[in-house]
């Protein structure tokens, strides 16, 4: 039984009494002497109160949990059951535990089963909580396989977290209305606890990744999946004002997606939120291989460091590692092996086995389940490789008469910044309108360019490795190497950007004779015996192409000399002005009469140029397949173009080739296991005169 009461007075003690109180986060004792013993709560009464409130909150709670599609909270039950109906036609997500609020986002986002990556690893993260080790194809879905799991776990804790905050609500309120009494009816007291101060927001999750575009990417796809839940997400990547960063982290955001540099830079400088990276519950890497290589991403293993401090959190972490290029293991470059020579140190190749190991030492992986579904390669099933072979000098012919011959959203890859800023001049004096991408790029023109090429049909984008990996953007129908790539993962990523989510793509590798070396090596790590059938051109149209070419790049010639004379000229200007003398115009180092001229003689190539480009390379109506089909006299034709798709005219050519054409191997495929044995016979003494024979020898090199 219990009484209510009505009346406290406090309760002077001595004293050691109260500094023993004050210890432990007390600051005084009151004595209640109001009290009626008729207003007498039954213990059968109190227990349904309390069932009751809890109930209610509970159900608020969950309220808050799952608002409406709208955004707010709704009672109305037609809506809920419409809403139960749609989200049961999504039963390929059955048996992932799932909850409701994310399984309406996937209905929203046209999500109707989960992707092979997925279904393999979800069950695992979700019901097993164990950590994953994820390599698949490019393009497989590898960005939710770890989002969902984490948002899954989220919302558990924070509803585990709203139940602990009810029950103590209510055994506080019964501490305050309900008073137990002794056999004499006397004795009532209440203890007064300091006001804890105001709790500060967890962060639950940490999501990091190689480039600051595909940080942005993870975040609006980890945000529409949870865009019917109250997590926040945030993203912190260099490039963008920090203090709008501070700003948005001082929201508590639970997730955070960024780069380790700006990450590892916001924690030095004390940032309050950042400040429990050691705590958190969830921890994925994306492009794992990638950010662990040696002498990248330094910040990267400071963070690991500090989020491996605490080995209790550590081993209740559950951890994410995802790449396309996880199990990929490529040769080590001549320099590297020439240094380790040089050192008399032992060359021993990496195995899949002992970099997976090395990963999992690395970031702390505890229990992990390890899921391979990238075959060797990386690349996916539906895409298209082929290769053109030419003089480094004639590769901006190729690459203008493929654009021009076949439309489409086109991403070409260069391994420089300088070749992405010369090839982006050369294509936009030929009209081509191409969008650069590379490192030394604003933050905000780089994001600027890539909503473009997004929004734009055939649009084409010119970039560095910096788009290389894990950027999902829609509808790329070509990727063009314009220079070898320098290791067979950058290979597997740049051609990762297309053919993906099932969809057909083709990869075109455009090499000069001196590039061989780097492309035997690529094949010999993918495990390509063969070599990579040719894309088939019409040499009659590279004439026409050549012309508008050359042209083109006469006009960049004499821009970039003008150009030069002008930015030294204004150098020297403004250094005369703020010394305040008169320069000599018999002391300048150029001419200025050469500087007319050029100026002329380029916009009198530019109208030549602007002429060319007016004519079509390839008449209206032509087809690749009929190429010396005669438009005139075909009956009802309509003057427009038949065009076909590269990857239809790749396909094609394949199957001509694998008929006509016998495929010869690349590389011998080398057995380390045996050795090279031969007969040998050795002539001996009249006294031991035998023979010695199957002996191994190694061949000496002389000086």
């Amino acid at each position: 039984m219990a009484i209510i009461a009505k009346h406290w007075k406090p309760v002077n003690l001595d004293g050691p009494i109260l500094a023993n109180i004050a210890s432990e986060g007390l600051i005084g004792i009151e004595e209640c002497f109001d009290y009626d013993l008729n207003d007498v709560i039954t213990a059968k009464r109190k227990k349904n109160v309390k069932s009751q409130t809890k109930n209610k909150k509970l159900k608020t709670s969950e309220e808050v949990l799952t608002p409406s599609k709208q955004g707010f909270t709704s009672n109305n039950e037609e809506s809920r059951n419409i809403e139960d109906e749609d989200i049961n036609t999504l039963t390929a997500w059955d048996g992932y535990s799932l909850p409701t609020s994310i399984l309406r986002a996937l209905r929203d986002l046209n999500f109707e089963q989960p992707t092979e990556i997925q279904s393999i690893t979800l069950p695992a993260a979700i019901l097993g909580k164990r950590d994953i080790l994820g390599a698949a194809e490019t393009g497989s879905g590898k960005t939710l396989a770890f989002g969902l799991p984490i948002l899954t776990g989220i919302l558990r804790l924070k509803e585990n977290e709203i139940s602990e905050e009810v029950i103590s609500d209510e055994d506080n309120n019964d501490c305050d209305n309900d008073l137990d009494v002794d056999k004499n009816g006397l004795g009532c007291v209440k203890v007064v606890k300091l006001e804890d101060q105001r709790a500060k927001k967890p962060l639950y999750a940490l999501i990091l990744t190689p480039t600051r575009e595909l940080a942005m990417q993870v975040k609006n796809h980890i945000k529409n999946i949870a865009k019917y839940t109250n997590i926040n997400v945030a993203v912190v990547v260099g490039g963008m004002a920090a203090v709008k960063q501070e700003r948005v982290l001082s929201k508590g955001p639970e997730i955070v997606v960024g780069t380790p540099g700006r990450l590892w830079e916001l924690i030095q400088q004390g940032n309050e939120h950042l400040s429990q990276i050691s705590n958190i519950k969830f921890l994925a890497i994306d492009e794992t291989d990638r950010m662990l290589e040696k002498g990248h991403f330094k910040e990267l293993h400071d963070l690991l460091e500090k989020i491996n401090f605490d080995e209790h959190s550590k081993k209740n972490r559950q951890n994410f590692i995802f790449s396309a290029t996880l199990t990929l293991v490529h040769d080590i470059p001549r320099h590297l092996i020439n240094k380790i020579k040089m050192k008399g140190r032992k060359i021993s190749e990496m195995t899949p086995e002992q970099k997976l190991q090395k990963i999992v030492n690395t970031i702390g992986v505890t229990n992990p389940k390890i899921v391979d579904l990238s075959q060797g390669t990386g690349t996916s099933g539906t895409l298209t490789e082929c290769r053109i072979t030419c003089p480094i000098e004639e590769k901006d012919y190729y690459v203008y008469y493929f654009l021009k011959k076949h439309s489409g959203r086109t991403l070409i890859f260069c391994n420089s910044i300088g070749c992405v800023k010369r090839l982006t001049t050369l294509l936009t004096l030929l009209d081509c309108s191409p969008l650069p991408l590379h490192a030394s790029m604003p933050q905000r023109q780089r994001l600027k360019n890539l909503d473009k090429f997004k929004d734009m049909e055939n649009s084409i984008l010119i970039a560095t490795d910096v788009a290389a990996r894990g950027l999902d953007i829609p509808k790329i129908e070509h990727v063009l190497h314009y220079q070898t790539p320098r290791t067979s993962e950058s290979y597997v990523h740049r051609s990762g950007r297309t053919a993906r989510a099932s969809n057909k793509g083709i990869t075109v590798l455009i090499m000069e004779p001196n590039e061989f070396g780097s492309y035997i090596k690529l094949c010999k790590t993918l495990g390509k015996n063969e070599d990579i059938p040719i894309f088939p051109v019409e040499d009659r149209f590279l004439n026409a192409v050549k012309e508008r070419v050359n042209l083109a790049r006469q006009v960049d010639k004499l821009q970039l000399q003008v150009k030069k004379v002008s930015s030294e000229e204004g150098w020297l200007q403004k250094a005369a002005n703020e010394m305040d003398i008169i320069v000599d115009g018999m002391s300048k180092n150029y001419d200025s009469d050469e500087t007319n001229s050029n100026k002329k003689l380029a916009d009198l190539k530019r109208k030549q140029l602007t002429i060319l480009l007016a004519k079509p390379i390839f008449p209206k109506g032509f087809s690749g397949r009929f190429p010396e089909l005669s438009l005139e006299n075909v009956t009802g034709f309509n003057g427009v173009s038949a065009e076909r798709k590269a990857v239809d005219v790749m396909q094609e050519a394949i199957n001509k080739s694998s008929k006509t054409k016998r495929r010869v191997k690349l590389y011998k495929p080398k057995d380390k296991t045996e050795k090279k044995k031969r007969d040998v016979v050795i002539k001996l003494g009249k006294k031991n005169n035998k023979i010695s024979k199957n002996r191994t020898f190694k061949k000496k090199r002389h000086s």
